[in-house]
């Protein structure tokens, strides 16, 4: 399939659950709480960019925009994007996503538009940003419930919690088996389902996961496999792979792909239209918003939601706070050292060492 036909494929969720009346809040950050938005028995939906889109309108924003800002911008002022109900934008993340913000507002005033203020960093003991983060989701909530006459319904936000719960254990295992094997699920089509997910979180979506996430564990159980992959999975969630047991390694190049505003089904359909490489030489998109939000920790249905809520943003990875660049490139040395290939130490070092150069250099 062609970009341009995967972009197609990924707004078709969106589309029919606009045509079925559904009421959508639409969101571009992967740290947005879904249960929240689920709770007010609205449907969250993440927007894509859509290739062939411009603009005059493009002379509101800054030149340090990025791309898929810009083509969210100019979807809007050529009415290209769904009738959804409204838009969730995140705060004190990025300068471009700010602009996009204010200039939408004032562009479009209209349009519903609704904040999440993300803490500017998070310290060792300190609790401080769980605290923040918290007061901004129940504003958050309120605002919603005023403007559109949807309060938080208690049974809704189980349902969800439910919900999320289960894609997030299923899209884990996915993930970590894929490590071990990746040829077991094409990365292809591990990135379709987490983006059908993301684009329409319903029970018939998470229900075609599982089921595919049941068939790979049979699979690997049949290869005595689970327990490696169990080690891999703690070692996403916990940040840490030194207890990940050895097995051997798929041969051949691998590669990890890592950034945020990656779209995971374009990369990989760059990769299949190369002659002679598949795809399953991708092992994981790491800080993509598939896998940050696949990672995020579940919520605890008995605990307080909004806390449960900022706990489970601020820890996830690629947390929405200041990390610093040191914290990242020891966790992505770390798993390519220990989950992915020892082999590739020397080469990994020698990689980390001039990303990290060129970082420091064209840093303002």
């Amino acid at each position: 399939m062609s970009y341009e036909g995967v972009l197609e494929q990924s707004g078709l969720g969106l589309r029919d659950l606009v045509k079925a009346g559904e009421e959508i809040i639409g969101y571009i950050y992967p740290h947005t709480p879904l249960e929240l938005i689920l709770a007010h028995g609205l449907t969250p939906s993440l927007m894509s960019a859509i290739p062939g889109v411009s603009s005059g309108f493009e002379e509101s924003l800054q030149t340090f925009a990025c791309s898929y800002i810009r083509n969210l911008y100019n979807q809007r002022t050529n009415e290209q994007l769904p009738q959804i109900t409204g838009l969730l934008f995140p705060s004190n993340t990025c300068d471009s996503l700010q602009n996009l913000t204010d200039i939408w507002k004032i562009r479009f005033p209209d349009d519903r538009i609704y904040r999440l203020t993300y803490p500017v960093t998070r310290y060792a003991n300190d609790d401080s940003a769980e605290i923040y983060l918290k007061k901004e989701l129940e504003f958050l909530s309120k605002m919603i419930e005023s403007t559109l006459d949807r309060p938080f319904m208690m049974d809704n936000y189980e349902r969800a919690v439910s919900m999320v719960r289960e894609f997030r254990h299923d899209a884990q295992f996915l993930y970590s088996a894929r490590v071990v094997d990746p040829e077991v699920l094409s990365y292809t089509e591990l990135s379709r389902l987490v983006r059908s997910f993301l684009t329409a979180p319903v029970v018939s979506v998470a229900s075609e996961i599982h089921r595919v996430s049941m068939s790979v564990k049979e699979k690997m159980k049949s290869q005595g496999l689970l327990d490696i992959i169990d080690t891999i999975k703690s070692g996403f969630q916990e940040k840490d792979f030194s207890k990940v047991k050895p097995f051997k390694h798929p041969s051949g190049p691998r590669i990890l792909v890592v950034g945020g505003m990656v779209e995971p089904q374009a990369i990989a359909t760059i990769i299949n239209g190369i002659n002679g490489v598949s795809d399953s030489i991708l092992v994981s998109d790491l800080l993509s918003f598939g896998f940050k939000s696949v990672f995020a920790p579940p919520l605890d249905k008995n605990g307080e939601p909004f806390e449960e809520m900022a706990k489970s943003i601020l820890a996830a990875p690629g947390e929405p706070t200041q990390e610093g660049l040191q914290y990242r490139m020891s966790f992505l040395k770390d798993l390519a050292s220990r989950a992915l290939s020892r082999r590739s130490r020397p080469f990994f070092k020698r990689s980390c060492s001039r990303i990290s150069q060129s970082v420091f250099s064209n840093s303002s």
